[in-house]
């Protein structure tokens, strides 16, 4: 299968992989009444938590500036940490300069796995201001026991469940893989890599295109997608859409994105291609759906919403295409290729969380959407109403972050963070079939007839489903499986692995578990990312590594929007800001003032 397959998020997850989706969407704490505002005002912005990802014990720090145009001092600077408000201390004690702004911390060591829900707060004595909350608070860090270092791309005979395939990519998340209809082609793309395989000739790609100084690589999602006869590839790598003819690695076309992207997809004919990226609601180059003809990089229409896209899918022809938003719009859409002006806009589907799936048939004529909601995680539509066909809820309110779609519409397949898989027809929200798995599953693939279902998550399983069978063959990979895809003659499965902000909302058998922190894990240092807005820090400017920029953009995933800078301060005035491989638009960079990190060229 092809656009019908699983969309992760990637992700690391109302993320900006960054605002990479909005933290403030994936909460279970509830609606934060907002400040009323007032003349007197603060400012804060910055806010964020560093690293955003990584182990248990390890040493993680919140940071926010606080900015007062009158140069008043705080009367106080807090964090809300986990339900309580906690003094911030100064990160140079000596810095008195609130005109210009002065960088707050407070640092955290986790002992065991799960949500810390944060923002920041502060007063001048007159009027009060917060960061890192839009309705809700936002989450972070995303914590794991893996290293993720093992990360690899696999192909999978069905019948016996054995690897044909497995090349290491070691700390390369696999933000998606994609099959041709026949299996012969494989694509896959890494955070920093794009490969093309032969699956009849395993032993290694036939090329890889590998992201190029000009790129700002790190959207460990990005995906990726095929055309049915395997001739034409279509991802997103960082902020770059790319094209390719499989006879060369070097694409027919690149386009600058301007934002991360979340999803790709592709006609089956490779006529038709779209992106659903990340973004700010006030920015109208971002959160955009864009689609795309062969023909040409320039787009053939964009259509922007207030929340970021999380996912798209296209028809067999491209005649048609579904999408799906998070925070703060959360709705399903169906779209024309003929038109920017959605055909099909649904009512919001949930309270304050994402719509985190989308996928749409063969003929366009019907589209299934999957979020986090207790009124309902599984959506069919059809395009002549904004109201769902049916609906189904998953028990316990789990969230649906894997979905596909055979290309008949007649089956649709689901799994959830809470280890439930299942299968239903298009006729009823009654599931024909389920399973239960017990680990967060953030994966899922449906055959194209509908017989068997393949899935994975945080148990580093790959579990092919049969139907009427309770069990299944199950390949063990080294990571957790964050992608899959099936053919569409069902003989081969493929799958990538990689960590994923979706597997933070339940740690089957680690819920409880307390580590002993024997030893403290102190991370590199941060970096120029946060550091040149305050540079009374006496922390000196550095380039990021790749793997920091990854963090970057795992950010973003993680749905924090960049924070805006005041007008003020929405200029380059530190050279080592512009020219570190990132579009930083929260310190003022754009195409005009930074084209080394903004402007991507052919």
């Amino acid at each position: 299968m092809k656009q019908w397959k699983y969309f992760f998020l990637f992700p690391f997850l109302c993320l900006y992989f960054l605002s990479i989706p909005v933290l403030a969407e994936d909460k279970t704490v509830g609606i934060i009444p907002k400040l009323p505002q007032t003349a007197n005002d603060p400012q804060l912005f910055n806010g964020h938590v560093y690293p955003n990802w990584g182990p248990v014990c390890q040493r993680y720090t919140y940071s926010v500036i606080y900015k007062d145009t009158h140069g008043r001092p705080p009367q106080y600077i807090k964090i809300y940490f986990n339900g309580k408000m906690i003094d911030m201390e100064k990160v140079n004690p000596k810095n008195t300069d609130y005109k210009k702004g002065v960088k707050y911390f407070y640092t955290h060591v986790p002992k065991k796995l799960g949500s810390n829900f944060y923002y920041f707060e502060a007063s001048n004595g007159l009027g009060k201001t917060r960061d890192s909350i839009l309705d809700s608070p936002d989450n972070g860090p995303v914590l794991f026991e893996s290293a993720f270092d093992q990360n690899e791309i696999v192909l999978i005979d069905k019948q016996t469940g054995k690897k044909i395939i497995s090349y290491p990519t070691e700390k390369e998340w696999v933000g998606g893989v994609a099959l041709s209809d026949d299996g012969k082609y494989l694509a896959a793309k890494t955070s920093a890599h794009i490969y093309l395989f032969d699956t009849t000739k395993p032993q290694k790609p036939i090329w890889t295109y590998s992201a190029d100084a000009s790129m700002s690589i790190g959207d460990v999602k990005g995906g990726i997608d095929i055309s049915a006869d395997g001739s034409k590839i279509f991802a997103a790598m960082g902020n770059t859409a790319l094209f390719f003819d499989k006879k060369s690695n070097q694409p027919k076309w690149k386009y600058p994105l301007n934002n991360s992207a979340y999803n790709v997809a592709i006609s089956a004919d490779g006529k038709y291609m779209a992106a659903a990226m990340a973004g700010e609601e006030e920015n109208k180059n971002s959160n955009l759906l864009i689609l795309f003809s062969h023909k040409s990089k320039k787009p053939l229409w964009q259509y922007h919403s207030s929340g970021n896209f999380h996912d798209v899918s296209l028809s067999q022809d491209g005649q048609f295409i579904a999408a799906s938003t998070g925070c703060p719009d959360r709705r399903a859409y169906i779209f024309s290729k003929d038109s920017n002006q959605p055909i099909m806009r649904s009512d919001m589907l949930t309270r304050d969380s994402p719509i985190h799936q989308a996928k749409i048939s063969a003929d366009g004529s019907l589209a299934v959407f999957g979020a986090e909601s207790d009124g309902g995680a599984v959506f069919l539509f059809s395009p002549n109403s904004t109201r769902p066909i049916w609906k189904f809820p998953i028990p316990g309110n789990s969230s649906v972050r894997a979905l596909s779609f055979t290309p008949d519409g007649q089956y649709i397949g689901a799994a959830t963070m809470a280890g439930q898989t299942y299968i239903f027809s298009k006729n009823s929200n009654k599931p024909l079939y389920s399973w239960s798995i017990n680990a967060p599953l953030g994966a899922v693939d449906i055959a194209d007839d509908g017989s068997f279902l393949v899935t994975g998550g945080t148990d580093n399983q790959i579990h092919i489903l049969t139907k009427g069978h309770p069990t299944g063959i199950i390949t063990p990979l080294n990571e957790h499986v964050q992608e899959t895809d099936i053919s569409a003659d069902g003989r081969y499965i493929a799958a990538g692995t990689g960590g994923s902000v979706y597997f933070f909302e339940s740690f089957a058998g680690n819920e409880n578990k307390i580590f002993t922190c024997d030893q403290i894990i102190e991370p590199e240092p941060q970096g120029s990312y946060q550091m040149q807005s305050d540079p009374k820090d006496n922390q000196p400017p550095r380039q990021l590594s790749w793997w920091q920029k990854i963090i970057v953009f795992i950010r973003r995933l993680l749905g924090q929007q960049p924070d805006k800078l005041p007008a003020s301060e929405n200029k380059i005035d530190n050279p080592d800001v512009c020219g570190n491989g990132l579009c930083e638009e929260n310190f003022g960079e754009s195409s005009e003032n930074c084209p080394r990190d903004c402007m991507i060229k052919d």
